[in-house]
C-alpha cells in the first residue's frame, strides 16, 4: 500500500463524533453556579497534542464513549517516519459545567481501573505490529472478564481487527482475548482478503454487513459483505462463503478509503472530484435501508491538504 504524506494531527472531528461531556466531580458538589450544560465542538479542528507527534498519526478508533477509554491509531513514529504501527493510548474527555472548557488528554494515571484493566492491549500490540505497515485498528468490546493477572484480577476483552502488509499486500486480520487474558496469534479474515490491498474493516449497526476498502479494481473502493448477525463475531470472521460487493453509492472513480461506522453514520476519506484538495472527509447516513450519497464535511474540516 502506497504511503502518503498525511496531516500530522488527529482532530476531534476525525476521532468521530465524541460529543461527550463527563463532568468534573468537584462540579457536582456545587448546587448552583453552573453556566454550561451542553458540550459543543470547537468551530475549527483542534490538534490533540497529547496524542500527536511530528510524524503521521491517523486511523483512530475507540470502542466506546465515556470519560476515559482506550484509543488505538496508526502512526509511523516508532520507525521515525517509515512503517506504520498501531499505537495504544488512554483518552480522557472532561467537560466543566462551570468553565465550559472541554479537555481531551492522554490519561496516564496508573491507578485507574480503566488503565489497569486495559493494560493487556499493550501486549496485544506486540503480536499485531510488524516491520510492515499496520493500518485501520477496529476494536470491538466484549466486556469485563475475571481472572486477570493485574492487581484488580479483572481485564477488558476485545476482538481487535486491523490490516497488515506482512504478506506483501494489506490483509485484514484479527486477534482477541475472549478465552483468556492473553491475546491469540493474529489470523487473516480470509473471505475479505484478495491479492490486492484490503483494509479498514467496520461493521454496520446490527452486524449484518462488514464494510472495508480494497484496491482490487485499480483504485480504492468501499466494499461490503453480508454477515449472519445471529452468529457471534468470531464465527462471522471465520466464514468462508461470503461474497464481497462494491458499494456503488459510496464508491467513486477515485480513491475511497478508511470507512468507519457508528450507528447509522459512516465516515470515510476520498480524493474524488469536488473536494477541497487531496483527501477530504465525507459522511453518509443510513436511512430506509440504504446509504445516502456521500456528503463532504465542508471547509471547517477539510482543507487543501489530506484529511484522514
Amino acid at each position: 500500500m502506497k504511503t502518503r504524506t498525511l496531516i500530522k494531527q488527529i482532530s476531534i472531528f476525525s476521532l468521530f463524533l465524541f460529543l461527550i461531556y463527563s463532568c468534573n466531580p468537584d462540579d457536582y458538589n456545587k448546587p448552583y453556579g453552573y453556566k454550561y450544560f451542553i458540550g459543543e465542538f470547537p468551530e475549527t479542528p483542534t490538534n490533540l497534542t497529547d496524542f500527536n507527534t511530528q510524524y503521521d498519526d491517523y486511523n483512530s478508533t475507540a470502542p466506546s464513549l465515556g470519560e476515559t477509554f482506550p484509543l488505538c491509531f496508526s502512526s509511523n513514529r516508532n520507525s521515525s517516519g517509515n512503517n506504520y504501527d498501531i499505537i495504544y493510548k488512554l483518552m480522557s474527555i472532561d467537560f466543566s459545567k462551570i468553565s465550559g472548557i472541554l479537555n481531551v488528554f492522554n490519561n496516564t494515571s496508573g491507578n485507574l481501573d480503566v488503565v489497569i484493566e486495559n493494560s493487556n492491549l499493550k501486549i496485544a500490540l506486540n503480536k499485531i505490529n510488524t516491520t510492515s505497515n499496520e493500518f485501520g485498528p477496529y476494536l470491538i468490546p466484549k466486556g469485563r472478564e475475571q481472572g486477570g493477572t493485574n492487581i484488580n484480577g479483572r481485564y477488558e476483552s476485545y476482538i481487535f481487527l486491523y490490516s497488515s502488509g506482512s504478506a506483501g499486500n494489506q490483509d485484514i486480520m484479527y486477534t482477541h482475548n475472549l478465552d483468556s487474558e492473553a491475546y491469540v496469534l493474529p489470523k487473516k479474515v480470509d473471505f475479505l482478503n484478495s491479492e490486492f490491498d484490503d483494509a479498514y474493516p467496520t461493521f454496520n449497526k446490527d452486524n449484518s454487513k462488514l464494510f472495508f476498502t480494497s484496491n482490487r479494481e485499480g483504485v480504492y473502493n468501499i466494499y461490503s459483505n453480508e454477515t449472519d448477525n445471529t452468529k457471534d463475531i468470531l464465527e462471522i470472521l471465520n466464514n468462508t462463503n461470503s461474497v464481497s460487493l462494491k458499494s456503488t453509492i459510496l464508491s467513486s472513480p477515485f480513491d475511497d478509503k478508511c470507512p468507519f461506522i457508528l450507528g447509522n453514520f459512516m465516515v470515510f476519506t476520498s480524493n474524488r472530484d469536488g473536494g477541497y484538495g487531496g483527501y477530504d472527509l465525507y459522511y453518509s447516513i443510513y436511512d430506509n435501508g440504504e446509504w445516502s450519497l456521500p456528503i463532504n464535511f465542508g471547509d471547517k474540516i477539510n482543507t487543501q491538504y489530506d484529511e484522514f
